[in-house]
């Protein structure tokens, strides 16, 4: 399971980079390694991520991390909600 969830996580961080044009949806999902099922659906969530980085002021890489922070927390919220304690 834990391993489903870090693809899961991986999946909207390369589905971020498809969204803004630096790799294909094809490559995105290649390196979740997710099924098209699953894939669709953090694709979905990265697009949304992604029009919130587009209209955040200022530094967007820190927009970013911060949007990935709040997915890996809820990705691990059932150990806890933190990925370091």
């Amino acid at each position: 399971m834990a391993k489903e969830k870090v693809r899961r996580i991986n999946g909207v961080i390369a589905s971020v980079f498809s969204h803004t044009g630096y790799i294909s949806k094809e490559d995105a999902q290649e390196i979740s390694g997710l099924d098209d099922s699953e894939f669709n659906k953090v694709y979905a969530k990265a697009a949304e991520i992604s029009r919130k980085i587009i209209r955040a002021e200022g530094n967007k890489v820190d927009a970013f991390i911060e949007h990935i922070a709040r997915e890996i927390d809820a990705y691990t919220a059932h150990y806890g909600g933190k990925l370091f304690k």
